[in-house]
């Protein structure tokens, strides 16, 4: 039984992630959690939007979205943006795309 009901448990935190606006990873994933990786991998980086810190969110977000589209995974990080009343990046998303393939 127990086992029948894990997959739905998944399911169901799969389904409030997908629908989530935002980086819901951060709740998940602290800031501090990927820092401190960073850190012992002596991860060189700018600060900048897309730091390792956001990529890792965004990407985690996308690998589970439904579409998994680079666009949805930026727009994720502008509906998060938006909220913490910082300026807004553009929607391209080759920004994020190269600082995926920065991340090791």
């Amino acid at each position: 039984m127990l086992t029948s009901k894990i997959p739905n448990r998944v399911e169901i935190l799969k389904q409030k992630f997908t629908t989530s606006a935002g980086l819901p990873f951060r709740e998940l994933l602290p800031q501090s959690v990927i820092q401190q990786i960073v850190d012992e991998l002596k991860i060189k980086y700018y600060r900048r939007i897309f730091d390792p810190i956001v990529t890792i969110w965004a990407f985690l977000s996308q690998v589970l979205d439904t579409e998994k589209s680079c666009q949805n995974a930026v727009s994720r990080v502008i509906a998060w943006l938006s909220a913490e009343n910082v300026e807004l990046p553009s929607t391209d998303t080759s920004a994020y795309c190269q600082a995926r393939l920065r991340l090791p």
